[in-house]
């Protein structure tokens, strides 16, 4: 599945990437082929930003939350968001290195820009399963988001 469309916003086209290579077949060929590897990975990096985000909200909200001592306040939510989009971006990067090593010019760069768009994927689901929370299931936190 082609997801990696969901991190042109930040990323770029495959245009973009490849037109410093234009004028070397051999580059452009290998810059065409490492973009399809990150095509060939973009539904692991979904899910990463998925699992992570989701993760991080239920261990605040269930035993971070379920601790004794006083956590209830908006300040240990936003350093849950924060280690959130932290491991998201450092868990991508390295799932990206690992899959797809980086050896043309600009190719970690871009692998730099799409785990920093999964990091804010991960963030952003967080942030909406704290909402969702807040709502609809029991929870000693701090109600931030409560309609």
């Amino acid at each position: 599945m082609k997801l990696l469309k969901l991190y042109q916003w930040i990323a770029g086209k495959l245009t973009e990437f490849c037109a410093p290579f234009q004028n070397n077949e051999s580059l452009y060929q290998q810059a065409r082929a490492f973009w399809g590897k990150l095509e060939g990975i973009s539904t692991i990096l979904l899910i990463i930003a998925v699992v992570i985000g989701v993760l991080f909200a239920v261990i605040y909200y269930k035993p971070y939350n379920n601790k004794p001592g006083r956590h209830y306040t908006p300040k240990y939510w936003v350093i849950f968001l924060i280690i959130t989009f932290v491991v998201a971006f450092l868990l991508t990067l390295g799932f990206e290195y690992i899959s797809v090593a980086p050896h043309l010019k600009g190719a970690m760069l871009l692998e730099t820009k799409i785990a920093l768009g999964n990091g804010i994927y991960a963030s952003a689901l967080y942030f909406i399963v704290s909402v969702l929370w807040c709502n609809a299931l029991p929870t000693n936190a701090y109600r931030l988001f409560e309609f």
